[in-house]
């Protein structure tokens, strides 16, 4: 069992794992309910094989534990967000290992906001959970609370989207590919892109437990490229398996990445004044490129720490609307606390359609900066015991040597220490790089 419950985003690791098994979702469920009354979880999944199991599992012990159940079903993460606050629960729950092979899994949690929970809120979670654990106590009483399954939910959250964008001339003039990893948007992006009247093609929608972003979706885009090029289209979507990640490719099959569509929306917003932004939050991992764009056009730029939710903590904090990550992750505050592909995808049709000219033309704002990134394989519990590498990681932390910018950190969601070299020129990056990825395996 890990000494820590969550990382960078909820709990995650092999479906397999201890905290996945019956004992364990009942020692989180007391730690989440805490005996108080007249409480309410709402809970979604994603597409693999694991997720209907743990769902089963947190579902009888949540009830047990006193909890009121809404269920939706497979749907994406910010549709959860949003319907958590929109039936008044106290608690979102997705089940779900986002972007990871189907192996993993995870549970991510929401505030009755719809807010990913605060750090402080984790730990109280944690403390508790490790209490319980150690007591050995667990709930066995049988609750005969009915479990409301909520019906045709995706539709609700459509509603939401079909709200803000009928009102911005979509049309089915553009060609547009979407990759839905065989994730959670398999289902409900067909049914927004037809009621908008967007011509797609759909990809990778085809889920069977075990094929959630395997060699697709946002992680792949080159196959997305690849399809946009071969149907000769105007653009292309990729989102992550649980569909809050979205990574794009305009009509000659370059790649768009988050950084790239931060830009596009900021310079949208500055030149049409539709939100009065005026500044952006990017995160350690956001290229420098993209940095120097942002000041160009007179605003702020801000970096968070890796993680979505730590990208709308500073977005709260400096009162700002527009932020993200180069993976996808994309907040406009003014619609909705979480990253959503779906939304932000549909967004960026608009902008195309608005301005009239196309994708590669619309995208191409800066040039970014050379990025060498390395993952290297490293146990969690070894990380707290390892002075070397958390020397290191101290060290190396967004820190500019000989011009480049170096980020050593370790994952919050895969066992690994990843490496971050960026700079102007390729082969000092190389260099750099090899150089202190030597370091770190002589750390391990």
């Amino acid at each position: 069992m890990y000494k820590n419950l969550f990382g960078t985003d909820g709990i995650r690791g092999y479906a397999s794992d201890e905290i996945f098994n019956h004992a364990s979702l009942n020692f989180l469920a007391k730690a989440i309910i805490n005996n108080k009354k007249s409480f309410k979880v709402l809970i979604g999944i994603d597409t693999r094989i694991s997720s209907k199991i743990i769902e089963k599992k947190l579902v009888d012990n949540l009830k047990n534990n006193g909890a009121y159940i809404y269920l939706t079903g497979i749907l994406p993460t910010p549709a959860v967000s949003y319907l958590t606050k929109k039936f008044n629960c106290n608690l979102g729950i997705v089940i779900s290992a986002s972007h990871n092979p189907y192996k993993y899994n995870g549970i991510k949690f929401f505030n009755k906001n719809g807010e990913k929970l605060l750090k402080h809120q984790e730990k109280a979670i944690e403390k508790k959970f490790f209490k319980f654990k150690k007591e050995g106590k667990f709930v066995k009483k049988k609750s005969e609370r009915k479990i409301k399954k909520i019906k045709n939910s995706y539709t609700i959250y459509i509603k939401k989207i079909i709200s803000i964008l009928k009102k911005k001339k979509l049309s089915s003039k553009l060609k547009v590919v979407v990759d839905c990893a065989n994730g959670s948007t398999y289902k409900i992006s067909k049914y927004v892109f037809s009621n908008l009247k967007v011509k797609c093609f759909f990809i990778k929608n085809k889920p069977n437990g075990r094929n959630i972003n395997y060699k697709c979706g946002s992680l792949y885009p080159n196959v997305l490229s690849e399809e946009v090029k071969k149907r000769s289209a105007d653009f292309g979507i990729s989102f992550d398996g649980d569909g809050d990640r979205v990574i794009c490719c305009d009509e000659q099959g370059k790649i768009i990445d988050g950084d790239k569509i931060i830009a596009c929306l900021a310079k949208y917003f500055v030149n049409t004044k539709s939100l009065k932004i005026n500044s952006v939050i990017g995160t350690l991992m956001s290229n420098r490129g993209l940095e120097l764009y942002i000041k160009s056009i007179g605003l702020k730029f801000y970096r968070a720490k890796v993680g979505d939710k730590f990208v709308y903590e500073l977005i709260k904090k400096k009162k700002c609307l527009l932020g993200g990550e180069q993976s996808g992750h994309i907040i406009l505050k003014n619609y909705g606390p979480s990253g959503d592909g779906l939304f932000i995808g549909l967004y960026l049709i608009k902008i195309i359609l608005d301005y009239g000219e196309k994708a590669s033309k619309l995208f191409n704002l800066y040039n970014s900066h050379f990025q060498i990134q390395k993952n290297i394989i490293f146990k969690d519990s070894n990380y707290k015991k390892n002075i070397k590498i958390r020397a290191l990681s101290k060290s190396y932390n967004n820190k500019i040597v000989n011009n480049s910018r170096v980020l050593v950190r370790k994952s919050g969601t895969e066992p690994m220490i990843r490496l971050l070299v960026e700079g102007k020129k390729i082969n000092e990056i190389k260099l750099l790089s090899q150089k202190i990825e030597k370091e770190i395996k002589k750390s391990i």
